[in-house]
């Protein structure tokens, strides 16, 4: 190898990890190493299409093997108020350690973003609604064990909205869901809970 194809090499090398670091930064959230809304939304869409036309192509199937995804949507319950009253530093403390909890009971092949301040999205590959409940309540009460407001044995709870991808036609309305179930799962239950969207009066059955 000549000294001009070696420094070549090295300099596509260096290019190489620049654009790589250049698209974590784009796609990750700085505080929780979370995909961030748009890093989430690319994986999951690319997943969401993937299904979808193995399910539109029988023969597709031979070669792809999931057929379902399931949305855990998390939001920590009281978060503005443990801002007001303990800081936006212990905030982040407790929203990193929320988040981690979250990475340690999920898959390998599944995926979580920070969707936005204290709302994190969790996308269970190939899970159906009920395995997504239970892996639901398992994260909330690993959560509520294990996280206390720094300097207090105060808990740090969770509401969680689970929906699966049956009767769904785009990643937006799954999404939304998820949401929509968290919502009633903080309030109509009162918080600390879970909520499958099946359970809403108002879901498509």
């Amino acid at each position: 190898m000549t000294e001009e194809l070696r420094k070549i090499k090295q300099e596509l090398y260096k290019k190489d990890i620049e654009i790589r670091e250049l698209r974590t930064l784009t796609t990750k959230d700085p505080l929780t190493r979370l995909y961030n809304r748009r890093g989430f939304e690319e994986e999951a869409d690319r997943l969401f299409k993937d299904i979808t036309f193995a399910r539109q192509n029988p023969e597709a199937r031979k070669h792809f093997y999931i057929d379902s995804i399931s949305l855990l949507f998390f939001d920590i319950d009281n978060f503005k108020k443990l801002n007001d009253a303990y800081g936006h530093k212990i905030g982040d403390q407790i929203l990193k350690r929320v988040s981690e909890i979250i990475i340690q009971k999920v898959r390998s092949i599944d995926f979580v973003g920070r969707w936005g301040g204290e709302e994190i999205i969790a996308a269970l590959v190939g899970s159906h609604e009920k395995d997504a409940y239970q892996k639901a309540d398992e994260i909330r009460k690993a959560i509520k064990s294990r996280v206390r407001v720094p300097g207090s044995d105060e808990p740090v709870t969770v509401s969680i909205g689970v929906a699966a991808l049956d009767g769904v036609t785009n990643l937006g309305e799954l999404v939304k869901r998820s949401d929509k179930a968290m919502y009633s799962a903080k309030y109509d239950k009162g918080k600390d809970n879970v909520v499958k969207y099946s359970e809403l009066k108002d879901s498509v059955r």
